[in-house]
């Protein structure tokens, strides 16, 4: 049993996994929330406010090496031997990565009628997680290292971390002229729980002994960082553990001292009338955390052949048998020391890359904005996305292709197709939808698996309401 404890954390924390690409929302500007994926993004309105609580709603499920089918399909092939299977197909690069956001409140509004400069505020929480699947310590708990003598396993392979946080966020979108908008978004950051271990190093390996059998050595660099963990630890055990942890959770939100700050850029540029070409940065900063912190460190080197138990070194001054083991033990901790540490520590926030290039097309004329001299726009839009996260082992890219149509004046759709390290046919679509001043949108990537969740590596659905004023009617 003991085998399988790190495997099911794996796949227990797998079930509640998407990554933090949203090829759908970026540049989909009829929804005002694409504003935080570029800050520069069209979106075209007089203002808008978000439904508290209700207006971006994201949640996904998926893994990159296996699906959950692969464990609990209903064949011949013993359970035993399904986890073995992972346990040995699944390398260090293998990833589990965990995003989801929930707006608590979100608003934007244009200076004037002409709209030279857009704003948009708010807040929104996130939880950020990765972890690389830990290869050789998996084997190593799995199997023991009775029949790998030589090999190292490599301590470099834990890797990962995890995060919940608040964002506080203000955002200006200028019009530079008629082909080019800019943008740049502030953030304050909020921690609320963390747990970071990344840049690790180090080895444990079994050799042929010369004094005896075996030889084990042991050479760590490893520590873990975390905030805010050891205060849900310590709550009381009196039946209100759930509710305790949420209160203890809110009560870091808004400014709970572990505080950072981050920066969005991004562009929106038209070289010609039916082209555009946009992007942005998210997320350049960092969060620094100072409360409630408890690290552990496991630095330096160890070799051990055995116990030698020869008369007379086993009597010490007195007489008495020396306890062989309790020296051991103190041998062991003065050059192989275990520390828990209370020192504060920063951590950078993974910097997100959005790219692309479309090419619009078919002339829908709107008597409507009759503000506008003969104003018409073009109503189908095709092109491709690039995305990229910046991750401790290398960024990660997705490469999505989309096209999207206005089949009214008020409902907008859009279909995409993305690449990346989790599915190579992820085909996602979105509606965005306005009943008079309600505006309504629903997201889905990898439409396919949310249909059999059980064999997909990657599902993901978004939706959100909106109150907005748009542009129909009389100037203001």
């Amino acid at each position: 049993m003991k085998k399988w404890i790190v495997f099911i954390c794996w796949v227990f924390l797998s079930v509640f996994v998407h990554g933090q690409n949203n090829p759908v929302l970026y540049d989909f500007t009829g929804i005002p929330q694409s504003l935080l994926l570029n800050p520069a993004a069209e979106v075209d309105n007089r203002w808008y406010a978000g439904i508290p609580l209700l207006s971006g709603i994201r949640a996904g499920a998926g893994s990159n090496g296996f699906s959950v089918y692969d464990l609990f399909a209903d064949n011949e092939v013993s359970f035993s031997d399904k986890v073995r299977d992972l346990v040995f197909r699944l390398s260090s690069r293998d990833v589990v990565m965990v995003n989801q956001q929930l707006e608590l409140f979100n608003i934007g509004f244009k200076n004037n009628w002409k709209g030279k400069y857009y704003y948009s505020f708010g807040m929104y929480q996130e939880t950020d997680a990765l972890m690389y699947w830990p290869r050789d310590l998996a084997v190593l708990a799995y199997e023991g290292n009775r029949d790998y003598l030589g090999k190292r396993f490599d301590f470099g392979h834990l890797s990962g971390s995890a995060e919940m946080l608040t964002v506080l966020h203000f955002g200006v979108r200028k019009k530079i002229n008629d082909r080019l908008f800019v943008g740049a978004r502030a953030k304050l950051y909020s921690g609320m729980i963390n747990f970071s271990s990344t840049g690790n190093s180090g080895y444990f390996v079994t050799e042929t002994g010369v004094e005896n059998f075996y030889r084990h050595r042991v050479v760590s660099d490893v520590v873990i960082h975390t905030s805010g963990y050891t205060s849900l630890r310590d709550i009381e055990n009196d039946g209100n553990q759930v509710k305790n942890g949420w209160k203890e959770l809110r009560s870091r939100a808004f400014f709970g001292g572990n505080m950072g700050v981050g920066l969005d850029l991004g562009f929106t540029y038209h070289p010609h009338k039916q082209w555009t070409v946009t992007g942005s940065l998210q997320d350049l900063g960092f969060i620094k955390y100072k409360e409630n912190v408890e690290s552990y460190s496991l630095k330096g080197a160890y070799e051990l052949e055995g116990i030698e138990l020869v008369l007379p070194s086993i009597l010490d001054d007195s007489g008495a048998v020396r306890d062989s083991w309790e020296e051991l033990r103190e041998e062991i901790e003065a050059q192989l020391p275990y520390k828990r540490l209370h020192d504060g520590y920063t951590v950078i926030r993974p910097w997100k890359l959005n790219a692309s290039v479309q090419h619009a097309f078919g002339i829908r004329r709107n008597k409507k904005r009759y503000y506008l001299t003969d104003y018409e726009h073009h109503i189908n839009t095709m092109g491709a996305q690039f995305f990229m996260v910046n991750r401790p082992h290398g960024p990660l890219p997705a490469i999505t292709g989309f096209f999207s149509r206005e089949l009214s004046p008020s409902i907008t759709a859009k279909i995409t197709y993305t690449a990346d390290k989790f599915s190579k046919t992820n085909i996602g679509a979105g509606l965005s939808a306005y009943i008079k001043n309600i505006h309504f949108y629903v997201i889905a990537d990898n439409i396919p698996g949310l249909f059999n969740l059980a064999k997909t590596h990657y599902a993901a659905l978004q939706l959100g309401f909106n109150y907005v004023f748009p542009h129909f009617g009389d100037p203001y």
